[in-house]
């Protein structure tokens, strides 16, 4: 296995937010991340009859022709290709997407030139949303072995015949730890955000299931439950359903450690709506995650990754998410989310 590792000094430093946990500067750790990015509608130009991808073609409402996307390819993978270099030459080695078409448009992004050489591959499951979008997960096999991926079927309370993304579940071998991923993309505010609460608790539900599921069968197995959640970190699915709290230095026996509730509370977001800032891209870890004494791989810090380049420059939307489409304008940005990652560490011995 190939593993880059990184001695600290007092010379290095790091931009996080106050979650981040002390290293010793004369010790040797490995470093590395894991990320997550809401990618905004990546369709091919493609119409599948099987999905409402009408408007995603080059005939369709957003003109959604082959220039078009090649250019969103490559903004994508500039993203992807610049995230957490400065921890790891190597760069991300695990990342959940969302907004995801089929699994042919993520070979498209994984094969771009600024990402060929990391030797990302795949995990992609077709799923019953009609919209035709799912999540997806791309890893470097350097770091992350596949041992299991299956998905999740989420039945919406408020409407149990309009189907939903399915949550992705990725099991294997993380720095040669057992490691589980759920990705998530969970119902969206349509109606409201108080009327379509039920559908985002019940996704909640099942996730928080599937976690427990897994640390019941392995209680040394670590557990990310990453996504766009589609509510904040302080919102009733995750504080309350999934079971979140905010300080890693102050475990609650029975929950998971929400490192993105403290930015969230600092005014720091991930997509902005009507002058306000929401956090809806989260990445929440088990207890197994947390830093102890860096003997196994431990959560570092987290980060959300705002970019200059990633924001608008003008217009009433100034400093958003320089998105791909605003309405049924086409403005050539990258996402209308901003991606997250934690980085991890693990003392070298």
């Amino acid at each position: 296995m190939k593993i880059r590792f990184v001695i600290l000094t007092a010379f290095v430093t790091f931009t996080f937010f106050a979650q981040s946990q002390k290293l010793d500067k004369n010790k040797n750790y490995y470093l590395s991340a894991i990320g997550f990015w809401n990618v905004e509608n990546l369709y091919d130009t493609l119409n599948d009859q099987w999905k409402n991808d009408e408007d995603f073609t080059p005939s369709g409402k957003n003109v959604w022709n082959g220039s078009r996307y090649w250019t969103k390819i490559d903004h994508l993978a500039e993203v992807i290709s610049k995230m957490a270099t400065d921890v790891t030459p190597d760069g991300l080695a695990i990342m959940g997407l969302c907004e995801i078409e089929n699994k042919s448009v993520v070979q498209d992004l994984v094969n771009n030139k600024q990402l060929k050489s990391r030797n990302y591959q795949i995990v992609h499951i077709e799923g019953p949303d009609k919209r035709g979008v799912d999540p997806s997960f791309i890893y470097n096999p350097n770091y992350f072995k596949v041992i299991k991926a299956v998905s999740y079927r989420v039945v919406l309370v408020t409407d149990s015949t309009h189907p939903t993304r399915d949550i992705l579940v990725v099991s294997g071998s993380f720095y040669g730890e057992a490691l589980t991923v759920l990705v998530n993309h969970w119902p969206s505010r349509r109606g409201g955000e108080q009327a379509s609460r039920p559908n985002r608790n019940i996704a909640a539900k099942k996730a928080r299931h599937i976690a427990d599921s897994i640390t019941t069968n392995n209680p040394k197995a670590k557990v990310l439950i990453m996504g766009d959640l589609n509510d904040d970190p302080t919102n009733v699915c995750v504080k309350e359903v999934i079971g979140t709290y905010a300080d890693c230095q102050k475990p609650e026996e029975g929950k998971y450690f929400n490192p993105m509730e403290k930015p969230f509370k600092e005014g720091i977001g991930t997509l902005a709506w009507q002058d306000s800032w929401n956090l809806f891209d989260q990445i929440i870890l088990n207890k197994t995650c947390l830093p102890t004494n860096f003997e196994t791989w431990q959560f570092h810090d987290v980060r959300i990754y705002n970019k200059p380049f990633l924001k608008s420059d003008f217009g009433n939307f100034k400093g958003y998410p320089f998105r791909t489409y605003s309405g049924a304008a086409y403005t050539g940005g990258y996402s209308d989310h901003f991606p997250v990652f934690i980085t991890i560490a693990k003392e070298k011995k």
